[in-house]
C-alpha cells in the first residue's frame, strides 16, 4: 500500500473575488456563485473567458493559410491531382492516424485525385515512414506521398523518396527534433519557422486543417473524424480543439457512418448524451486495438462504410481484437508486477522486455505500471529474428521521458514521441548499453520520485453546494480533457456513513458519505484500497468528480472519488476470533509480535520485503533504521506503556490492528479478592496436594471462573509462596499471619492487570476510541 500522501494542490485566491463576482452578476452572468468561483479557480476571470468557455457552439476555427508551407503543399496536391499523379496517403495505425486517413480520403476522393493509402502494420512496419514500404509503393507509380500523424522523425524513408523524384508532404504534429526530414513540405501546427496561432492540433487536426485548405472550406462530416483522433490522442481540448471536439461530438449524436453508429449503440451509449468520454472509453480503445495487434485497416473500413452488413462484419472484427487486447494487457500487466514485487529495491526506471508481448499493447501496459509504481516504465518487445528490441515508454509527472531519450540517442535506432510518453526501438547489440544508460539518467530524478503526487483540485465544497443544478452548470465547461479537466472538488471533514467493495477481484468501492445534514453517494473505480484504513463512522475528507448518476429512471449527484486523506494515523482493523490470514499479504510492513516462537512462523509466511520484531527488541534499540510508516501488529504488547512508546513514534502513519488473542483476560476479568479467597479455601483442603491442570479444571466449573482468571490466581499464589510444587504436586504451605501480603501487588497480578487495560484497548474498543486514544497521546 503507498503511504507517501498526496499533496492537494488548490487555488488560493485573494480577497478581491468577492468583488469579481459582484462584476460578474452586474454584467449578466446567471450563474451560481459557487460556479462562478470555480470558475475564477480555473483561470477564467472575465466575464469574456467564461461566456467562451461556456459557449455550447463554440466557432474558433483558425486559417489553415497560416500553417508554414500550407501553400506549397496544397499547389503540390492540385498539381498532381490535375495531372492524375498517384498519390499515396501513408497514416497511422492509432485512433488518430486512422481518423486523420480517413479525413485525407474523403477529401481526395471529393477531388477526383487518383490516390492510395495504407495503415502500416505496427507488428511488421513499426512506427512512422517505412523505407521498404516507399520503396513498394514507388514502384507501384506513387508520385506523392502525403503523410498524416507521422512523418517528422522519417528522415531515411523521406531521403529516399525524394532521392526517387518522389514529393513527400509530411503532416504531422509530434514533437520535432533538432533537426528535419528534407521533405517537399512540412505541415507542423509548432513548425520552427510558423507562426500557426495553436499548436496543440492532434493529427486528425492538422489532416482537418489540410483538408481545408485542399477544399476551400470546411469538411464538416469530417470534423467528427477530427473529434475522435483529437480525444484519442489526448492533446490539449482547448482553442481551436474544444470547438473541433465539441462540433464533432454534436455532429458524432447524429452521425451518418453506420459503422460508428452501430458500434455506440452495441455499447448501449445514449447517442443524446454523447461526451468526450464516449471517445475515450468507448470509441477510441477500439479504434486502436485493431492497430496494436495488427493490420489497423479495419478500423478505418468501419469509420468508411456505407455497407450495413459489411458494418457488421467490421464491427465484429473490431470488438474481437478489442477484447483480445484486454486480455493480453491484463496477462502481460501480472508479469510484471510479479517481476516487481521480487526486486530487492524499486529501481528509478522499470525497464522489462519478453519476446512474446505483442508492441503494440505494450504502452497500455507501460500506463498501469508507471501508475502503480510511481516510476517511469519502458516496456519492449524482443524480435528475435530482427535482432532489436521494441517498445512503449510512459514517465510521471516531472521527468520528461522524450529528452532523457533525447540524452541517450546514441543507443536508439529510432525513437519519436512526448514529454510523458515515447516509442523507440534498441537494437539487441545496444541493449545493455541502453538499459545502463537509463538507469543511469534517471537516477538524477530520486527526489522526483520521492515528492508526493500533486492533484490539483479546483476548490472546496459543501456537501450542500453539491447539487443537480451545480452538477449542470460544471458540465457546461466540457469537453473536458487534457487543459481542460473535469472539475476536482474537495469534500472536507466528512464522515463515511457505509461502504461496499464491488468488482470482480474486489478492486472498486461504493460508499456515501455524510454532513450538514446532507448525504451524497460515491464511486472510487480501483481505490478499494484506498478505502481500506478509512472506518465506517470515521471522519475524513476527499477529493473527486462531480457527475449525475441515473439508474433506472432515478437521477442523483455522485461523487467519484479520486483520493482521500484520514486526519492524524491511518489503522485497518484485522481483529478476529481467529487469526486474520489477510495480515500476511502485506508488503514492506514491520510486523511486531511478543512471543519469540513467531518471528520463524511469520518469516516462513510474509513477503521478504517485510521485518519481524518483538516489542522489547524494538523498545531496546530505537535507533534501529526500521521505516515504520506501515505497520502490523500480531499481537498486542504486554502492557499499555510499550504500546504508547510505539505509537509516539511519528513516523508511523497506518497501523494493521490483528492482536490476536489465544485467551482474553479482559473477557475473564479482573480477580477479585472473594475469588482469591475461595479458591484459596479450596486449596488448604488438598492436604495431600493435586494437580494443578486438573485442579483448574474442576475449580472452573464448579466456582464459575474462567480457566484464564484461575490460571491468574495460581501464579499469584506461587509467587507469594502459598503454594509450591512438591513431587509433581501443587501443595499449600502454611501462611504467617502476623505478615500481611498484598496480593494485587504482586508481579503476576501486576502483569496480567497491565495485559487486560491492553486487551481493553486494543481488542475491545473501536477503531475511532483507539485513533482518539493516540491522536490524545500525540498531543501531550
Amino acid at each position: 500500500m503507498n503511504l507517501i500522501e498526496n499533496h492537494w494542490q488548490i487555488p488560493v485566491t485573494d480577497g478581491k473575488i468577492d468583488e469579481q463576482l459582484d462584476t460578474m452578476k452586474a454584467a449578466g452572468l446567471d450563474f451560481s456563485p459557487a460556479f462562478l468561483r470555480l470558475c475564477i479557480n480555473r483561470g477564467l476571470d472575465s466575464v469574456d473567458k467564461i461566456l467562451e468557455a461556456t459557449n455550447p457552439e463554440p466557432q474558433l476555427y483558425h486559417d489553415p493559410f497560416l500553417f508554414y508551407q500550407m501553400e506549397r503543399a496544397i499547389e503540390r496536391l492540385h498539381q498532381a491531382i490535375a495531372a492524375g499523379e498517384l498519390i499515396l496517403i501513408y497514416g497511422d495505425y492509432d485512433a488518430d492516424g486512422i481518423t486523420s486517413t480517413l479525413i485525407l480520403i474523403e477529401a481526395l476522393e471529393e477531388l477526383g485525385a487518383n490516390f492510395t493509402y495504407y495503415l502500416p502494420n505496427r507488428l511488421i512496419d513499426g512506427y512512422g515512414p517505412n523505407i521498404e514500404r516507399y520503396q513498394h509503393f514507388i514502384e507501384e507509380g506513387v508520385r506523392v506521398i502525403l503523410t498524416c500523424d507521422n512523418g517528422v522523425a522519417g528522415f531515411e524513408a523521406i531521403e529516399y523518396a525524394q532521392s526517387q523524384g518522389v514529393d513527400v508532404i509530411v503532416s504531422d504534429h509530434h514533437e520535432l527534433q533538432e533537426t528535419l526530414p528534407s521533405a517537399y513540405a512540412i505541415i507542423h501546427p509548432r513548425h520552427p519557422e510558423g507562426h500557426y496561432p495553436f499548436g496543440e492540433l492532434s493529427g486528425a487536426g492538422v489532416a482537418l486543417k489540410l483538408a481545408h485548405a485542399l477544399l476551400g472550406e470546411l469538411p464538416i462530416n469530417s470534423i467528427e473524424l477530427a473529434a475522435i483522433g483529437t480525444v484519442a490522442d489526448l492533446v490539449s481540448l482547448t482553442d481551436e480543439n474544444r470547438t473541433i471536439v465539441k462540433s464533432g461530438l454534436k455532429l458524432m449524436s447524429e452521425t451518418l457512418r453506420i459503422g460508428l453508429e452501430k458500434m455506440l449503440v452495441e455499447e448501449s451509449v445514449d447517442l443524446r448524451k454523447i461526451n468526450a468520454d464516449t471517445i475515450g472509453f468507448v470509441v477510441g480503445p477500439r479504434l486502436n486495438a485493431v492497430g496494436r495487434l495488427g493490420d489497423p485497416t479495419p478500423a478505418l473500413e468501419l469509420l468508411k462504410t456505407i455497407d450495413d452488413i459489411e458494418a457488421d462484419h467490421l464491427l465484429q472484427k473490431v470488438n474481437e481484437q478489442n477484447k483480445k487486447r484486454q486480455a493480453i494487457v491484463n496477462d502481460i500487466t501480472q508479469q510484471v508486477m510479479e517481476q516487481i514485487e521480487h526486486y530487492a529495491t524499486l529501481p528509478p526506471i522499470i525497464i522489462a522486455a519478453a519476446p512474446n508481448w505483442p508492441a503494440g499493447v505494450l504502452g497500455i501496459v507501460a500506463s498501469k505500471i508507471t501508475e502503480r509504481y510511481h516510476r517511469p516504465t519502458i516496456m519492449f518487445e524482443y524480435q528475435q529474428a530482427e535482432q532489436r528490441f521494441r517498445g512503449s515508454g510512459r514517465s510521471i509527472e516531472g521527468i520528461n521521458l522524450f529528452d532523457c531519450l533525447t540524452e541517450n540517442k546514441t543507443y536508439l535506432a529510432q525513437f519519436g514521441g512526448h514529454s510523458q510518453a515515447a516509442g523507440l526501438t534498441v537494437l539487441e547489440n545496444e541493449w545493455e548499453n541502453f538499459k545502463t544508460a537509463m538507469l543511469s539518467t534517471m537516477a538524477n530524478y530520486q527526489a522526483v520520485f520521492e515528492q508526493p503526487k500533486t492533484l490539483n483540485v479546483d476548490m472546496a465544497l459543501p456537501l450542500t453546494i453539491a447539487t443537480e443544478e451545480f452538477v449542470k452548470e460544471c458540465q457546461l465547461l466540457a469537453p473536458f480533457g487534457m487543459d481542460n479537466p473535469k472539475p476536482v472538488f474537495a469534500f472536507y471533514d466528512v464522515e463515511l456513513q457505509q461502504k461496499r467493495v464491488i468488482g470482480n477481484q474486489h478492486q472498486h468501492i461504493k460508499f456515501s458519505i455524510y454532513k450538514d445534514d446532507t448525504s451524497i453517494e460515491g464511486i472510487g473505480f480501483s481505490k478499494a484500497n484506498l478505502f481500506s484504513p478509512i472506518n465506517l463512522d470515521e471522519t475524513f475528507s476527499l477529493i473527486g468528480y462531480l457527475d449525475i448518476n441515473e439508474w433506472q429512471g432515478n437521477r442523483q449527484v455522485q461523487i467519484q472519488v479520486l483520493d482521500a486523506k484520514v486526519k492524524g494515523i491511518m489503522i485497518r482493523d484485522f481483529r478476529s476470533s481467529k487469526f486474520n490470514d489477510a495480515l500476511l499479504k502485506n508488503r514492506n510492513t514491520v510486523f511486531f509480535y511478543q512471543q519469540p516462537n513467531l518471528k520463524k512462523w511469520l518469516a516462513d509466511r510474509v513477503h521478504p520485503s517485510n521485518t519481524m520484531i518483538s516489542y522489547d527488541e524494538w523498545l531496546n534499540n530505537q535507533a534501529l533504521n526500521l521505516d515504520l510508516s506501515h505497520i502490523a501488529l500480531i499481537e498486542a504488547p504486554k502492557n499499555i506503556e510499550q504500546f504508547n512508546r510505539l505509537m509516539l513514534n511519528s513516523n508511523i502513519k497506518l497501523v494493521d490492528l490483528g492482536v490476536y488473542l489465544t485467551e482474553s483476560k479482559w473477557l475473564a476479568g479482573m480477580p477479585s479478592r472473594a475469588e482469591f479467597a475461595a479458591v484459596y479455601r479450596w486449596i488448604l483442603g488438598q492436604k495431600k496436594g493435586f494437580d494443578i491442570s486438573k485442579a483448574i479444571q474442576v475449580l472452573s466449573q464448579q466456582m464459575n471462573l474462567p480457566v484464564t482468571k484461575l490460571k491468574c490466581i495460581f501464579k499469584v499464589f506461587f509467587e507469594v509462596k502459598f503454594v509450591i510444587m512438591k513431587d509433581g504436586l501443587t501443595v499449600p504451605l502454611p501462611v504467617d499471619k502476623t505478615v500481611k501480603v498484598d496480593l494485587v501487588e504482586s508481579k503476576a497480578y501486576q502483569l496480567y492487570e497491565q495485559s487486560f487495560k491492553t486487551e481493553e484497548l486494543l481488542n475491545y474498543q473501536t477503531i475511532e476510541q483507539i485513533k482518539q486514544y493516540i491522536n490524545e497521546l500525540r498531543k501531550n
